[in-house]
């Protein structure tokens, strides 16, 4: 089990350099944009550049701050007092942060400059990510382009532009990304002193993580190595060593360069050992949990066991009980791979309630992930059943949130792009009414001009009502281009989930005939993701949706129902027919490698399958959700009893009502109890 997201860690050693690179202009730069106060930007500047703890950095701005007199330049006291607030969010205590930010921004907007507010609105944006609200964050970014468009001070476009830069990153729109790095680049260029190399650096940074999350691994790892060596020649190694190796080491591992990962991590490692600086423990840490868990990867147990146990007593001396026991479920990971089968599944057990109280359950799906791995290793595949079915409850739920929060955001970009349209007409409102103000002051002496003024209104008009009917086009095929979008899915262009409940959530005919549900879920995905990588992952469910629209009709529908499952809905068919048709689909996956990029891939998959409407003995009708988790249980049938097949339950022999918890529970009991008859379809030979 990893110890956290690549994502997210790459987020946390971005922003905290980010916060220590701003700085005060040159006094050339200072001459054209607000007066600062020389002596405290200065000693700011080596506060941001000290080895200091969170309480010691924190204290220092509190001592500053008291010692600033009221006479202090606006935009100093704004920098000041806006750092304070930050340092509160560091140690999330974000209350007090906004508190204080809130007193910044009254203050600034009672004396302070367009470049002070900037900087106030840029360091709300700086708070929403500390605290992991994403989407607020992106709420903010439209207020602070738009003063970004009039603020003079280099450091606070800077800061400005890495911010919302981060923020579109995250939110993997990188284009837009890209742009305000750009931004941000000639700011820095407007800069000349002992900064601003720290800020190229932290820039090149966040572009080799955009690149990396476009799979360029090579680009992201050309540009972390040119890191490295400016920082090695600007005497800045001390800085960015950490957040530059640590990134390495991720984008090495995305492209699933494990031996080079670990090599990177050994070297990050005998730094962190040799230096004691504040945040070495988080570093060693993270190091540490990461190069176990590439042990278990690469099957080196022995020394994934050594590693884990070297993290769970730095853990330990840290009092981070979390990482304690998360270290121990690794290890007991290693002793199912290792024989040790009731020791480690124990232990993982065990560890497997303390989680689940304490985690978030997108964290905790992954864990039981991991856990009914080990469980089929083991060979207990009733508990894997029982566990598999616990994480598709969760991961179904996540499903439900993963949309309502989806649409959520693309409301609050709505929302806010709305806002910025709204305050654009406004000053072309204004501006109108200052000239029609003109005109109407020289109507009594210019006759003819206030004739030709008004002719030259109404084309105005005019262009702007076409503008208006052509806004309004535009949007009508926006919108339609979207609802199309939020039906299919990105990576394949099948049809998703929200298309087929939206589809069978609507009353059938009485003459619409039998359908059927072929529910498909590829086998051992994890395993290809995490051998050949991700981008190889998304290369395989491609093709395989490739495979199924040749093997289904053009009136059947296919849906990538989520991850690496498919479901196909397929109409008016017979229950006589269902088992051919389903064996065509899975010799169809199975029966041809799929070429990689330097390989060929045997890919599988194992089917749960049954008639719709299905047939109940006392002719109550049984709803399509209740139908699809009966095909549901016959997957999972298949799956315990070895994969590559399908399993389809064909009729029930007593009332739904009376089978169902044995259903629910026992599905193979209440085949030998003759409740139900199913039908086994076999998928292709492998070699």
């Amino acid at each position: 089990m990893k110890p956290s997201s690549p994502l997210l860690i790459l987020l946390f050693t971005l922003l905290l350099p980010l916060y220590s690179a701003t700085v005060a202009v040159t006094p050339a730069i200072a001459q054209q944009v607000a007066v600062v106060d020389t002596a405290i930007e200065q000693q700011l500047d080596q506060l941001l550049r000290a080895d200091l703890s969170n309480d010691q950095r924190r204290q220092a701005f509190h001592t500053i701050a008291n010692d600033m007199a009221e006479s202090a330049p606006i935009a100093t006291r704004v920098r000041v007092l806006a750092y304070l607030a930050m340092e509160y969010a560091y140690i999330e205590q974000f209350d007090e942060a906004y508190r204080r930010l809130a007193e910044v921004r009254q203050l600034a907007e009672q004396y302070g400059t367009i470049d002070s507010l900037t900087e106030v609105r840029a360091t709300y944006i700086e708070i929403k990510l500390a605290e992991g609200k994403f989407t607020e964050a992106l709420s903010l970014v439209g207020e602070t382009e738009l003063g970004l468009a009039q603020t003079q001070s280099p450091r606070i476009r800077y800061y400005s532009h890495t911010l919302i830069a981060s923020v579109y990153s995250n939110r993997n729109q990188l284009e837009k990304a890209l742009s305000h790095l750009v931004s941000a680049s000639e700011a820095i260029m407007e800069t000349n002193d002992s900064r601003t190399t720290i800020r190229r650096l932290h820039v090149m940074l966040q572009i080799a993580q955009i690149q990396s999350q476009l799979h360029n691994n090579e680009a992201a790892l050309a540009r972390v190595n040119e890191v490295l060596e400016l920082a090695a020649s600007a005497g800045l190694t001390d800085m960015f060593y950490h957040d530059a190796m640590l990134q390495k080491a991720l984008i090495e591992t995305n492209a699933g360069d494990y031996e080079q990962a670990l090599r990177t991590y050994s070297a990050l490692k005998a730094s962190l050992t040799e230096q004691t600086t504040t945040n070495s423990h988080w570093y060693l840490s993270t190091v540490l949990n990461n190069m176990g868990d590439l042990d278990i990867r690469t099957g080196r147990y022995d020394e994934g066991r050594e590693v884990l146990a070297e993290a769970r007593e730095l853990a330990l001396a840290n009092g981070d009980d979390d990482s304690v026991k998360l270290t121990e479920f690794n290890i007991a990971f290693i002793d199912v791979h290792q024989g040790l089968h009731q020791q480690g599944l124990e232990q993982m057990s065990a560890l497997v309630e303390h989680f689940q109280q304490r985690w978030p359950e997108t964290d905790f799906e992954q864990l039981l992930g991991e856990y009914a791995e080990a469980l089929g290793i083991a060979g207990d595949y009733q508990r894997q059943a029982q566990v598999l079915l616990q994480q598709r409850d969760i991961r179904d739920r996540l499903f439900d949130r993963e949309l309502q929060r989806n649409l959520t955001e693309l409301q609050t970009v709505y929302d806010s792009k709305d806002k910025e349209q709204q305050i654009k007409l406004l000053q072309q409102q204004n501006s109108l009414k200052e000239q029609l103000l003109t005109n109407e002051e020289q109507r009594q002496t210019i006759l003819t001009l206030l004739i030709a003024l008004s002719v030259f209104a109404v084309i105005i008009v005019f262009f702007l009502y076409r503008a208006a009917r052509r806004a309004n086009r535009q949007l009508k095929h926006a919108n339609a281009k979207l609802a199309d979008q939020s039906l299919r899915d990105p990576l394949t262009g099948l049809l998703n989930r929200r298309a087929l409940q939206q589809q069978l959530a609507k009353p059938r005919s009485s003459g619409s005939g039998c359908d059927a549900m072929i529910l498909l879920d590829v086998d051992q995905f994890k395993r290809i993701n995490d051998h050949h990588g991700h981008q190889a992952g998304d290369q395989v469910l491609v093709e395989l949706a490739k495979r199924l629209r040749k093997v289904s009709r053009d009136r059947d529908q296919i849906i990538r129902w989520g991850g690496e499952e498919f479901l196909i809905y397929v109409v008016n068919t017979s229950n006589e027919a269902l088992p051919n048709l389903v064996e065509r689909v899975l010799f169809e996956i199975g029966r041809t490698p799929i070429a990689l990029a330097d390989s060929e891939l045997q890919v599988t998959a194992t089917a749960g399958f049954i008639s719709f409407p299905f047939a109940n003995p006392d002719s109550q009708p049984i709803g399509w959700e209740e139908t699809l988790q009966l095909a549901d249980m016959a997957l999972y049938a298949g799956k315990v009893h070895g994969r590559n097949q399908g399993w389809g339950i064909m009729r029930l022999n007593v009332p739904f009502s009376q089978a169902r918890q044995r259903l629910e529970t026992d599905l193979p009991g209440a085949i030998d109890d003759h409740l139900v008859d199913v039908v086994t379809v076999m998928g292709p030979q492998l070699s």
